[in-house]
């Protein structure tokens, strides 16, 4: 299990999310079991995932209809 802190350190360091939009990230993931990190061309979404997972961050990618 990853402490809070370091996702909030994590996610500043691999989407270049600023602190405090990594501090309210993560808290929406911690409260409610899930987060947008952001949405991101598929091949920048796939680099920050593989960051990510690397870093030991359960994560996934999931497709967005171009409509919305």
């Amino acid at each position: 299990m990853n402490t809070r802190e370091f996702v909030a350190r994590c996610l500043v360091q691999v989407t270049s999310l600023s602190e405090m939009e990594a501090y309210q990230t993560m808290m929406q993931a911690h409260q409610h079991g899930l987060a947008v990190v952001g949405r991101y061309m598929y091949e920048r979404a796939e680099m920050y995932y593989d960051a990510l997972k690397s870093k030991g961050i359960v994560c996934d990618m999931v497709p967005v209809d171009e409509d919305r």
